[in-house]
């Protein structure tokens, strides 16, 4: 089975649109969280979202931000810029049935596929709205983030051998204490050097990963935000995220 991995579109409609033109034939999609905020289209996003009718979309933390009207909890540098594109535009854009919507999504997506244990989440299985689960990381934070249970003598490794996560809007593929993990990078927002939309295919067969960036309409994008965003701090910073691929 060919399998189209999503996430972290933040209502950036054009990048979405480039990637489903990119992606050719699948078979699945699996959405792992985070269609809302930042970008100027997340009514649009959603729509377009539900239409390919993904066997799997998890609640990412600016879902749960949106759908129950709480903070995204999101890292330091971008808090503000959640907060301000929330606030300004996308509660505004989004409709009351779209947030029910958002809200009802799974925080996890547990099944056997391919032979293989899986665990969708979408930040980790310790925590599946907040945790940064980068292969950077010390072995032992990875270890934690990925256990379930209370303690350090209850605590275990989660039952999977596959976590398929995003949160981090940076591709990975790596292996720890047989756990493999996934992640296809950020559609709307990547943050890893290179602006262009990025998503995965995986081949639950093989289990081949592989991650596939595609450029698009990112003047477009910007051109959109300008009427919503009446802060030019705010637009700058929005506007150098998407430019560059990263936050400075």
């Amino acid at each position: 089975m060919r399998v189209l991995l999503l996430s972290d579109i933040h209502g950036n409609l054009e990048a979405l649109q480039a990637v489903l033109e990119s992606a050719g034939r699948y078979d699945e999609v699996w959405v792992l969280g985070d269609l809302v905020d930042y970008g100027p289209n997340p009514a649009e996003v959603i729509d377009l979202v539900r239409s390919l009718s993904p066997s799997m979309v998890l609640r990412g933390n600016h879902d749960e931000a949106v759908g129950y009207g709480v903070d995204c909890g999101c890292g330091e540098k971008t808090h503000w810029l959640s907060v301000y594109s929330r606030e300004k535009y996308t509660l505004k854009l989004v409709t009351e049935e779209q947030r029910r919507w958002l809200a009802s999504l799974p925080l996890r997506e547990e099944r056997e596929v391919g032979g293989k244990r899986l665990m969708g989440v979408h930040a980790s299985p310790r925590n599946p709205l907040h945790d940064y689960l980068l292969p950077t990381l010390p072995r032992e934070e990875l270890r934690r983030m990925l256990s379930v249970g209370v303690g350090l003598r209850s605590s275990r490794l989660v039952n999977a051998n596959v976590v398929v996560s995003g949160h981090t809007h940076v591709p990975a593929d790596f292996e720890l204490e047989g756990i493999r993990i996934i992640n296809p990078g950020s559609v709307g927002q990547p943050r890893d050097g290179d602006p262009r939309a990025s998503y995965g295919i995986l081949d639950t067969e093989s289990w081949e990963f592989k991650v596939y960036r595609v450029e698009y309409a990112r003047d477009r994008t910007l051109e959109k935000l300008k009427p919503y965003v009446d802060d030019p701090k705010v637009y700058a910073k929005l506007a150098e995220i998407l430019t560059l691929g990263r936050v400075l």
